[in-house]
């Protein structure tokens, strides 16, 4: 559509704009026009003109009141229960933690009735509420309060299409990169909300993450390598198909894939602490407790031999400090 001046526009086209407005337009329209107004009012334009650009741009004719609104923030069509599309899914911090603690602890189902569903379970109440605010703000929701299980777990279940198109299983790796890789606080986001679900914290500091997905696995180290936290070279066979476990309800089963483990250095232990951390209490505390331990330790490295520290020789076995006198009594 070329363009047009304001007083070229016609009575008829006018009714049309109208007609149009009077629709419940759909949500991707709204916030293509919505950006677009933003846009153009930071580039000074006029209300008039802004009606005008975005009519013949989008064939939607907006009021002053609904660009005041857009201005303002008063108004803003991304939020609100429903996204009609991964363009319109933008990327965030909250959105990635939530891919990552679905991938590990959550499922999704579509329905007989038509309904797509997330389902969230967990034992950690903590992380089931941080899952909760963090969902609630991608979704543009209410926050939802866990309800427990007659397990001791901790639930959430939220119809979403857009997320079950995002993390419906097998994980597509491409299909959650841009909202992943967006930044680095998105990149620690989604490790976080990962190792929540799906990582172990041990006394000594060992720290593994453990899904039978060896791709995703591999995918998870080269993450951590972009925020300076190594790793094993890749993952390894933590428990073969067919081994016969013990559930949660204390029934014996067997396992239907192979079970596959990576394994944070521990050199990168403290890099892990700043750039991901953990949600969950008991593991957060656990790396804590490590790492306090290992800064208490004295340094196994050489000492530096100089006028103003010990020496250290080594006699009959045994450690003999002297200490040289200050530099006035030599």
């Amino acid at each position: 559509m070329g363009r047009r001046n304001m007083s070229s526009v016609s009575s008829q086209d006018e009714k049309a704009g109208q007609a149009v407005k009077r629709r419940y337009l759909p949500r991707e329209l709204r916030i293509k026009a919505h950006d677009m107004v933003i846009r153009l009012r930071l580039q000074g334009m006029s209300y008039n003109k802004i009606i005008y650009e975005v009519y013949i741009a989008l064939g939607v004719r907006l009021s002053k009141s609904h660009i005041s609104y857009y201005v303002r923030g008063l108004h803003n069509p991304r939020n609100g229960i429903y996204i009609s599309s991964l363009e319109c899914l933008m990327p965030s911090e909250d959105l990635a933690f939530v891919i990552g603690a679905v991938i590990g602890d959550g499922t999704t189902k579509r329905t007989k009735s038509g309904d797509f569903v997330m389902m969230f379970r967990v034992k950690d109440k903590e992380f089931a509420e941080e899952f909760s605010k963090r969902i609630a703000n991608v979704l543009g929701r209410q926050a939802l309060k866990p309800r427990v299980l007659k397990d001791g777990r901790w639930a959430i279940e939220i119809k979403s299409k857009i997320l079950y198109e995002l993390l419906k299983k097998p994980i597509d790796i491409e299909r959650i990169r841009p909202f992943v890789e967006h930044c680095e606080k998105c990149v620690g986001a989604f490790i976080r909300g990962f190792f929540d679900a799906e990582g172990i914290v041990r006394k000594d500091g060992t720290m593994t993450v453990v899904n039978t997905d060896f791709n995703l696995l591999l995918y998870v180290r080269d993450l951590l390598r972009k925020i300076n936290v190594e790793t094993t070279s890749e993952p390894k066979l933590h428990t073969p198909a067919g081994t016969s476990v013990r559930g949660r309800n204390g029934k014996v089963y067997k396992t239907r894939k192979d079970l596959y483990y990576l394994q944070i250095r521990k050199s990168s232990n403290e890099n892990f602490y700043d750039m991901v951390g953990f949600t969950i209490d008991r593991k957060r505390k656990r790396l804590e407790e490590y790492l306090r331990r290992r800064k208490s330790r004295p340094a196994s490295t050489t000492p530096i031999f100089s006028l103003f520290t010990p020496h250290l020789f080594f006699e009959n076995n045994s450690i003999l400090k002297i200490y040289l006198k200050s530099s006035k009594a030599l």
